[in-house]
């Protein structure tokens, strides 16, 4: 069965695509600006009476902390605090409360999914935190959360305005999700860290991969720091920076399967070239790469992980790959670029697809003791079945059909899933794909 449109295969069709979404982008900002004074005086908040006590104790407690103690750490609560309001005055005033009841559905689904399987209760959210999604600034690629911390009553999810009428790509809240699941279990991220780098050590000692050394000296450019690693070490510094972005986008494959892997296409590109950062340290000059892997090697991962899920989704991993074997750049490196000229890195496109391939096994089926030994496939998997719920969902999707989320076991994540496959079955009816969804999940 085949569920992705082959004619977006195609350069000239994928671009008058993106061109579309911007152009329905720029008309949906004009709308909002125009709601937001409209709506200042509408109540909405009956769905929260209940957390909203909670934010008010944590506040309380939370101020008196920072003024008795680190007087400093206020500027961070006050940019929290100021995040939450607008949570708050955005339900309070009806500020687009069908988006917002939507997405909320779709992130609470998640991150409930995946925490009730974590036996650990120390969190750094308070066990029953409740996420919100906020209707935030940005474009297409302001996307992002807030990391947890202090018992928060609330886990606060970015998605921007300009994403309100393009629910295809509301597939990046399950990515964002995957960020606070990540940093509310304690101990997590370390130990995925550094499985993620012995693994890429011991691959290139292996002959699993083969890196070259990194010797770039800046005293050239004026700058009193020079780049050094071995190939093995340059690795394993690529994936311990990549790791959290890394494991957010298997959240997304293990909430909404192929789906997720699809609109992250549209999102990231498909990039051969990345940034490498320099930035002070307490002894000088430290140097790493961006936190977001390449997009030519993210494409890479989420295809293996999709594979590994299961063989059910082989023939949609497939499709997916042709997309990308036909919209990425002819070249033969990945490429790391300081301050966009000069070259630090040129490791070859197959070893560092191999390194995905890698890391997608250790991010799908590793075991880790903060997770209970437990692997994140063992949280939440994605299957055959999952995929069949979606797939019926599209159907009834693309028709119109306010009841397409009425089906067995479906959950809202499931109906987010099709709204992707509904837009490649027929991109001519996005405006009503995007009101059935946000209407009826």
């Amino acid at each position: 069965m085949k569920r992705l449109n082959a004619t977006l295969n195609q350069t000239s069709a994928w671009k008058a695509m993106l061109r579309e979404s911007q152009r329905r982008i720029e008309v949906d900002l004009h709308e909002v600006e125009r709601v937001i004074e409209l709506a200042r005086r509408t109540p909405g908040l009956a769905d929260y009476e209940e957390e909203l006590p909670k934010l008010s104790i944590f506040f309380q407690v939370a101020t008196e902390y920072y003024q008795q103690r680190d007087p400093d750490g206020l500027t961070g609560l006050v940019e929290f605090w100021e995040r939450y309001r607008e949570v708050v005055i955005q339900r309070y005033t009806a500020v687009t409360p069908v988006e917002l009841r939507a997405a909320d559905k779709v992130v609470r689904d998640i991150f409930r999914r995946f925490l009730t399987g974590v036996p650990n209760e120390n969190f750094a959210y308070s066990p029953d935190a409740t996420p919100l999604v906020y209707g935030g600034e940005g474009g297409l690629g302001a996307y992002f959360t807030h990391p947890p911390g202090w018992n928060r009553p609330f886990a606060i999810i970015n998605l921007p305005h300009t994403a309100f009428d393009n629910v295809w790509q509301w597939l990046a809240l399950p990515h964002e999700t995957g960020h606070d699941t990540y940093a509310t279990v304690n101990g997590f991220a370390s130990e995925l860290e550094n499985t993620l780098k012995k693994r890429m050590r011991d691959a290139v000692r292996n002959g699993e991969v083969t890196i070259p050394d990194v010797d770039v000296d800046l005293n050239s450019f004026g700058v009193p720091h020079r780049i050094r690693y071995s190939g093995e070490e340059f690795l394993a510094a690529v994936w311990k920076a990549w790791a959290n972005e890394a494991q957010a986008d298997i959240v997304g494959l293990l909430s909404c399967g192929g789906a997720a892997a699809v609109t992250l296409q549209q999102i990231i590109g498909f990039r051969s070239e990345d940034v490498w950062e320099l930035f002070r340290t307490e002894s000088g000059i430290g140097d790493g790469p961006e936190v977001h892997p390449t997009s030519y090697v993210r494409n890479a991962l989420n295809i293996a992980a999709l594979r590994l899920i299961g063989d059910g989704h082989n023939s949609l991993a497939n499709e997916i790959e042709e997309r990308f074997r036909s919209l990425r750049p002819q070249t033969q490196h990945i490429t790391w670029l300081l301050a966009d000229t000069v070259v630090v890195a040129r490791v070859p496109v197959d070893e560092m697809v191999h390194s995905a391939e890698i890391a997608a096994e250790v991010l799908v089926s590793g075991s880790f003791p903060s997770l209970g030994s437990k692997s994140y496939r063992d949280l939440g998997d994605f299957t055959a079945s999952d995929q069949a719920i979606v797939d019926t969902m599209t159907d009834s999707l693309v028709a119109g059909d306010p009841t397409f989320a009425q089906v067995d076991n479906a959950t809202p994540r499931h109906a987010l899933a099709a709204t992707i496959f509904a837009f490649e079955k027929d991109p001519s009816k996005a405006s009503m794909i995007n009101q059935t969804f946000k209407h009826f999940v």
